[in-house]
């Protein structure tokens, strides 16, 4: 007894210490709001999954989830890197009150996306086929798949910058897997067979639900009559921002992404559920610093801006502690029920629990690092970042194809959380030396002259 209150009594005295500061208490408060609903959104994708898991089998999901994620790779040129560069642009046209060029650049960010979009997803219908071992109907969803998804990032994130911080998260991560359940849980019903296309189907409907619903709170919040007539006077910035935002959010997503397309040309589809499965129970370990990005970024793009370094290194160090803190926590309790919960997905799923226990590994390395990326395309060093980015692709790749043949999901979790520690690592040293900052959980000194 007495140690657990000591426990509690050290946890009030972190927490009082770290919020004194208003700028903390700015970050715990958004945050405390973004984790409710990141909490409801990973429950009802959880339970989304489990379903598919349980009515597709594990081959039928293994597909389900390689198709889905080619769809989750072409969302990322899709979006133009219109989403990263609105994380700077309309954080600081909304704190200096220029709608002009906030009404320009979201017109702008629109229509490209929606041009690249339909572009991704024609070419996964036409190319789809040669290079996807799929039902050819799973495909033909999965571009139809592509417009809504990079909709909605975008869109999230503008709310985001305009500190609606439930309805930025909302739609996508919770009305998204609440479709997703109902579908299913019709098509269960109605005593239909569940396949890999017609899952994707049911995936597709629900995306183009969010995103309607989205777009309706959208344009209440960004209506006509409270924006000036559109400016796009720096739409050369706009762009020469985007470009390489754009090529490091390729990346950053092949990362995610490559480890199950590998499993699936390297290995086959039970591997690939086995490996998916997994992943979204690891993805919870950097889930308080994901919800605690979600106000720092706007706060790092302002207060770069502002020359505001300070503020910078205040914000890096509550974000990577808390964050890391949890993490740890989070990492252990996974570890402990890892079978159990992997077991929800379906009896065959429980294998996948070294799996599970590599990519934890990765996801603890990851939260000690903090929002290092956030400092490095936040601050104009996103092509550094897409150098760093690059390196790590290549050794995720060559590792996977090297390790896949022998270990299967094994060898792909090694492969990616050995990329993901060591693009993380790097970022960090660079951060460091060129901003001064050190964004991770140690949050050392500044450096001399800094």
């Amino acid at each position: 007894m007495s140690a657990l209150l000591r426990s509690l009594h050290a946890s009030r005295r972190f927490f009082t210490r770290h919020t004194s500061d208003p700028i903390h208490r700015a970050i715990y408060g958004a945050a405390s709001l973004s984790m409710g609903v990141r909490i409801a959104g990973l429950g009802l994708s959880y339970v989304a999954n489990v379903l598919l898991s349980r009515l597709l089998g594990l081959a039928g999901y293994g597909q389900y989830a390689i198709v889905l994620s080619w769809v989750l790779v072409l969302m990322l040129p899709a979006k133009a890197g219109f989403d990263n560069s609105a994380l700077r642009y309309s954080s600081i046209y909304f704190e200096r009150g220029e709608s002009g060029a906030l009404r320009g650049f979201i017109r702008l960010a629109t229509a490209s996306v929606v041009v690249v979009s339909l572009i991704m997803g024609g070419a996964l219908l036409v190319a789809g086929p040669l290079f996807i071992r799929a039902d050819p109907k799973a495909l033909i969803w999965a571009g139809l798949m592509v417009l809504p998804f990079a909709l909605l990032a975008l869109y999230s994130v503008m709310l985001r910058t305009a500190r609606r911080v439930v309805a930025a998260q909302f739609y996508e991560q919770m009305l998204r897997p609440i479709l997703i359940v109902a579908g299913v849980g019709a098509a269960a019903l109605a005593g239909l067979r569940l396949t890999a296309s017609s899952a994707m189907m049911i995936t597709c409907v629900a995306a183009y639900g969010a995103l309607f619903m989205l777009l309706f709170h959208f344009l209440r919040i960004f209506r006509h009559g409270r924006l000036a007539p559109p400016d796009y006077e720096p739409w050369r910035q706009w762009l020469s921002v985007s470009v390489p935002l754009l090529i490091m959010g390729v990346l950053q997503e092949l990362l995610n992404q490559i480890d199950i397309i590998l499993l699936g040309a390297l290995a086959d589809a039970r591997q690939a559920a086995l490996f998916s499965a997994s992943w979204r129970l690891a993805s919870l370990i950097p889930f308080a610093l994901v919800a605690l990005a979600t106000m720092a970024g706007p706060m790092i793009a302002s207060a770069f801006d502002r020359g505001a370094t300070a503020d910078l290194r205040s914000i890096s160090r509550f974000v990577a502690r808390v964050g890391f803190a949890f993490a740890l926590v989070g990492s252990l309790l996974v570890l402990l029920t890892g079978k159990w919960l992997l077991g929800i997905f379906g009896a065959e799923f429980v294998r996948g629990f070294p799996v599970l226990s590599v990519l934890l590994v990765g996801g603890i390395v990851n939260a000690f690092t903090g929002i290092v990326s956030y400092f490095m395309t936040l601050t104009g060093h996103e092509r550094q970042a897409v150098v760093i980015f690059v390196g790590a692709l290549v050794v995720s790749v060559a590792l996977n194809v090297l390790l896949i043949p022998h270990f299967g999901a094994v060898g792909a979790a090694t492969a990616s959380s050995a990329a993901l520690i060591a693009y993380n690592l790097v970022m960090l040293i660079y951060v460091r030396r060129a901003i001064g900052i050190d964004a991770s959980a140690l949050s050392l000194a500044p450096r001399p002259g800094r």
